[in-house]
């Protein structure tokens, strides 16, 4: 589509829509000041979110100091019970340095969180099971996590995984190529080289 946009000499002087999300309080991957930020939101127990996490890691390895991935909490809980729990689990570790291992983990045997003793997923990771185990117990991130869903909602999210590329949406577990196309544009944008 480029290669033809460019060959015709096509000008585009719509400036695509976008959405105001913030990515205070997230956990986040890249540099804090990179140009391009992408917030996720995502539910651990949503399939879908599980099959773009290699896709955000090409994203991420593709363009070095270019990306910040943030990730926000949107549990939908009429189909996925457990998922506020496992949240609140990867805040609670998170205390303790290892969100995105507890992340991972969660995501990798995601079959199992229905059934999940999150304690389990701490000491396999090394954590100090019982302040973790109390954190949990305590709901401590309950707040966090219903306020991450409040901000998906407030910016239009209705479904797992959804992202916002420096405002822009993009919805689902989209290829690589999806991603690359709005973070080159944005780049481009921003008068920045896309590195490669």
């Amino acid at each position: 589509l480029k290669g033809l946009r460019d060959k015709a000499q096509v000008k585009v002087y719509l400036t695509p829509p976008r959405v105001e999300v913030s990515a205070d309080d997230a956990p986040f991957k890249g540099p804090i000041g990179a140009p391009i930020t992408i917030v996720e939101f995502s539910d651990f127990q949503c399939s879908y979110c599980k099959r773009v996490l290699n896709v955000l890691n090409e994203v991420l390895e593709r363009y070095p100091g270019q990306v910040k991935l943030a990730f926000r909490d949107f549990p939908i809980v009429t189909i996925h019970p457990q998922a506020q729990k496992a949240a609140e689990a990867a805040h609670c570790a998170a205390e303790q340095g290892k969100f995105w291992e507890f992340h991972d983990l969660l995501f990798e045997k995601q079959d199992a969180i229905p059934t999940a003793n999150f304690a389990d997923h701490a000491k396999a990771l090394g954590l100090e099971v019982t302040p973790f185990q109390a954190c949990l117990d305590s709901r401590k991130h309950q707040e966090k996590v219903e306020r991450h869903y409040a901000a998906g909602v407030k910016a239009g999210v209705t479904g797992t995984p959804a992202f916002f590329i420096n405002g822009r949406p993009l919805s689902g577990a989209q290829p690589l190529e999806a991603f690359k196309a709005v973070i080159d544009e944005e780049l481009e944008r921003l008068g920045l080289q896309a590195q490669r």
